[in-house]
């Protein structure tokens, strides 16, 4: 799967394991909550979804990673007490607790959290003098003889062989108590992240042209060389850092993030190629739309495009429509969950004074955090559904303030309150459309319209609902180009 389902998936299993009875008790005991065991290849994003996970679920989040922890830091320093045994006095060999595990209480104690995960990396990296506490923790929930906090979960994660050499394998008997997760490099799903995440056009754009390029790992008699996902975003980071200072880079530049030298010298020759490109039109115009519209009027400059150009502003075009979609997308499903909340609302007699309008948001809201328990709960629909609630908070507040003998109805007031989003949502849709339809435009009439055109049109029909939203906005050329 990749990494997104991981994620999914290691949500679904944290909220199941913390379901209980109506005793008190995990409805899952805790000796068959399997521990996660998450491999995958170096940069993925394992630790940014671990993060994610704790941040949405609302629920503590201790990271280590075992490569630099010892047998003592993980058991606990050993010291000597004095036992008795049948009559006679002994000294017995005892241990501290466990770093670890302290600092999970450290934790607790400092945030108030009482449940959450403990995210062990490069779990399957550890020395050989480890390698059996850490069978014990995987096969028991323990380190020593210290069990963890009853309500935390563990997610350990490693990477498979090919990619570290220092990898130790799991015998059946430990991979038998866990949940075994497999994930693999998804450049689409990381696609969508950049563009949510700003991730440098340069980037996006190369990488959709070379999509082979986004996960490589060579070896060679000289040694490993490789591109991780992690290195296209902290060379993004610091690409966009540069270019607003104003420094210059060079090709030797791009291999301190890019470890594999033919791919750093081929994004080397493209970002000058790109950003000679870019530049010539940023001059003359806002944005990439504006790059569309100023190569329509200047048939010279669209034949004079390479073949690399002509994807490159197809890409730039796509990614720019894509970021406006998923606005829109944002926007739509909001007013989805406020048109939810409008349907199930009581008449307005139900609220005779502020006591009754304050007594029904607080039983939505309860039933808001309620929701937290759903195994298939999207952590966006808590953010969703609370943004709803209080613009329908917003409407009752003009509601009340209204004379009573001029007042309408809180679902009038509401149902205004939609038909004006919804016309802010199909404007935005149609201005999408536009710039869609003038990419498409432009890409015809370069000198490699055809092959611009289909990719321009593969990018845009990728995700269903960004599709959807430039059909709303009266889109016709997705079907045209289809046919």
């Amino acid at each position: 799967m990749n990494i997104q389902e991981a994620k999914t998936e290691i949500a679904r299993t944290y909220r199941a394991y913390m379901k209980k009875d109506e005793k008190g008790d995990h409805r899952i005991a805790v000796e068959k909550q399997r521990p996660v065991l998450l491999i995958g290849p170096p940069g993925i994003g394992k630790t940014a979804i671990m993060k994610q996970i704790a941040e949405e679920e609302g629920c503590g989040l201790v990271a280590y990673s075992m490569t630099h922890h010892t047998r003592q830091s993980a058991i606990g320093l050993p010291y000597i007490s004095e036992k008795e045994y049948g009559g006679r006095k002994w000294s017995v060999t005892e241990y501290t607790m466990s770093e670890i595990v302290a600092s999970i209480y450290e934790y607790m104690n400092r945030t108030g959290k009482k449940s959450g995960i403990l995210f062990l990396d490069e779990i399957n990296c550890v020395s050989e003098t480890l390698q059996p506490v850490i069978l014990q923790l995987l096969q028991n929930k323990r380190f020593g003889n210290i069990d963890l906090p009853e309500d935390w979960i563990i997610v350990a994660a490693g990477n498979p062989p090919e990619y570290n050499r220092s990898v130790r394998e799991m015998d059946m008997v430990t991979l038998d108590r866990v949940k075994n997760i497999d994930v693999e490099a998804d450049l689409k799903v990381w696609q969508r992240y950049a563009v949510k995440n700003g991730i440098h056009m340069a980037v996006r754009s190369y990488l959709d042209i070379y999509p082979d390029h986004f996960y490589r790992i060579t070896d060679t008699d000289s040694g490993q060389f490789f591109v991780t996902a992690r290195g296209w975003e902290d060379l993004s980071l610091m690409l966009t850092s540069y270019e607003e200072d104003g420094i210059e880079v060079d090709e030797k530049w791009f291999l301190q993030y890019l470890q594999h030298d033919e791919i750093a010298h081929s994004f080397g020759l493209y970002y000058k190629l790109f950003r000679c490109f870019y530049e010539r039109f940023e001059k003359e115009g806002e944005g990439c739309m504006s790059l569309a519209s100023m190569l329509l009027s200047s048939p010279d400059r669209l034949e004079a495009l390479s073949s690399t150009e002509c994807i490159t502003v197809a890409s730039m075009l796509s990614h720019t429509i894509e970021v406006k979609a998923d606005r829109i997308i944002e926007k739509k499903k909001r007013l989805e969950k406020y048109e939810d909340f409008l349907s199930h609302m009581p008449p307005d007699s139900s609220f005779s004074d502020d006591e009754s309008i304050r007594a029904y948001f607080s039983e939505k809201r309860k039933s808001i955090e309620k929701k937290r328990e759903q195994i298939t709960r999207d952590p966006l629909d808590e953010i969703r559904e609370k943004d709803a609630l209080d613009c329908l908070e917003d409407c009752f507040a003009k509601w009340r303030m209204q004379p009573y003998e001029e007042r309408c109805s809180v679902s009038d007031l509401a149902k205004e309150r939609i038909e004006e989003e919804s016309e802010r949502i199909r404007e935005a849709a149609k201005e999408a459309a536009g710039d869609a339809e003038e990419g498409f435009k432009v890409l015809r009439c370069c000198p490699q319209g055809k092959s611009a055109v289909l990719y321009f049109l593969h990018d845009l029909s990728v995700f269903d609902e960004e599709s959807g939203i430039l059909k709303l906005g009266g889109l016709v050329s997705l079907g045209d180009e289809e046919d």
